[in-house]
């Protein structure tokens, strides 16, 4: 855990980037670093509950390895109430510094299905809750089982936000947040997103994927406009679709060989006054069989703004299918192993500052774990179990060891 502290440090800079955050308070005892420390850290071993990463702060052990005096304080609460005085604006400044950083520390590579560098936008849920802790909570109602076996009807609150996840190579980073407000689509709140983070990685990007619900005017143009191609799986409720729908009755398709993949193709003009672009058309039908168990879609049906030169229709099969990856891979590993009990009150700041740190926790385990079982010969094969060896269970010997051999103070 020392060595993984110290790559964090020298990779990322990140304890020393987290005390520059602007502290709303006046005349601190407690540092910020300290308790942002703590968040990170405490999220990093997926520890499911604000309040127990809160009670880090009472650990003498940890207290002694961030550098804390007793007279500083310290508490659940109070570490809770700081990051709902963060701005949510440097926290999205955070994040595009730790996508910039990864990509110079080579993390975060070009290889992958693509051939171009790629990211998805899509929507991520997160902290349920029966109990209402903020006024940008959404709400549904949801019927629950008693230990009795009857069922009822309750209120459950939630917050829903888009991420734009760079998604080339083999590891996965979330370069931001955009949080919902109550009432809000998602496309509002993506368009928003993109809007704000597009010119600035218009030289790091190529492409930028969504579902079905990107396949619109308002999609294409932002992405478009920002100098990249974007592609989406079709709604099947735009002109375009009826235009392919008519190539498919009357011409035969082209079987892509090496997948058995049937693909029918075509330019489309019916957005092109809008757009100043024509769009392309990849309808693809699996001609192959697949296993029950795995779900396969039989037809794939993408819209997208790239050239034939540079994605092939066939490709189109492969990168329209790979948005499930992520769909089924990274925000799932975030839902699962990076949740969080919703049970304080805090604003949005302290919701973006929660995903910022969570998702930086998930990419820099990923990475450490590349970097440490690269150099070793004798690191676990599986992820599980070098995450049980080197997260869990040494980061009690870490503390333990905390009285005898402490770290620089982190503020």
């Amino acid at each position: 855990m020392r060595q993984m502290r110290s790559y964090a440090q020298k990779v990322f800079a990140k304890d020393a980037r987290l005390a520059q955050l602007t502290d709303a308070r006046s005349n601190p005892t407690l540092p910020l670093s300290a308790v942002l420390s703590t968040w990170q850290w405490g999220l990093l071993r997926q520890t499911p509950s604000t309040e127990q990463i809160g009670d880090l702060l009472k650990d003498r052990r940890w207290r002694a390895r961030l550098g804390l005096q007793p007279e500083q304080g310290g508490s659940p609460d109070r570490a809770a109430q700081i990051l709902d005085g963060l701005s949510t604006e440097e926290w999205q400044q955070m994040m595009l510094e730790d996508f910039f950083l990864a990509r110079r520390a080579g993390l975060l590579t070009d290889d992958g299905l693509y051939g171009k560098r790629c990211a998805v936008v899509d929507l991520n849920e997160l902290f349920n809750s029966e109990t209402i802790h903020c006024p940008q909570c959404q709400v549904r109602e949801k019927t629950v089982q008693d230990e009795k076996g009857e069922k009822r009807i309750v209120q459950e609150y939630y917050h829903q936000v888009v991420a734009l996840t760079w998604v080339s190579g083999p590891i996965s980073l979330v370069i931001g947040w955009e949080v919902l407000a109550p009432g809000e689509g998602e496309l509002t709140a993506a368009l928003r997103l993109l809007e704000r983070l597009l010119p600035r990685l218009g030289k790091s990007l190529d492409l930028v994927l969504g579902d079905g619900l990107y396949c619109c005017r308002p999609f294409f143009k932002t992405v478009c406009g920002a100098g990249l191609d974007g592609l989406a799986i079709s709604s099947g409720q735009t002109e375009m679709d009826e235009e392919i729908d008519l190539l498919r009755e009357t011409d035969d398709p082209r079987v892509v060989l090496g997948i058995d993949v049937a693909v029918w193709e075509m330019e489309s003009e019916a957005w092109s006054r809008d757009l100043k672009r024509k769009l392309r058309v990849i309808h693809c039908e699996r001609r192959y069989a697949a296993p029950s168990w795995k779900h396969e879609r039989k037809q794939l049906r993408v819209m997208t703004s790239v050239p034939v030169t540079i994605l092939p229709a066939g490709q189109g099969w492969e990168v329209g299918r790979s948005r499930w990856r992520i769909e089924n891979g990274t925000f799932n590993v975030l839902t699962r192993d990076y949740s969080l009990t919703h049970n304080y009150h805090h604003s949005v700041a302290a919701i973006v500052a929660l995903l910022a740190m969570r998702s930086f926790a998930c990419f820099l385990t990923q990475a450490y774990w590349s970097h440490a079982t690269a150099r070793s010969q004798n690191a676990p094969s599986r992820f599980v179990q070098w995450f049980q060896q080197v997260v869990i269970e040494d980061w009690v010997r870490y503390l333990d060891g905390a009285l005898l051999q402490p770290d620089q103070p982190s503020g």
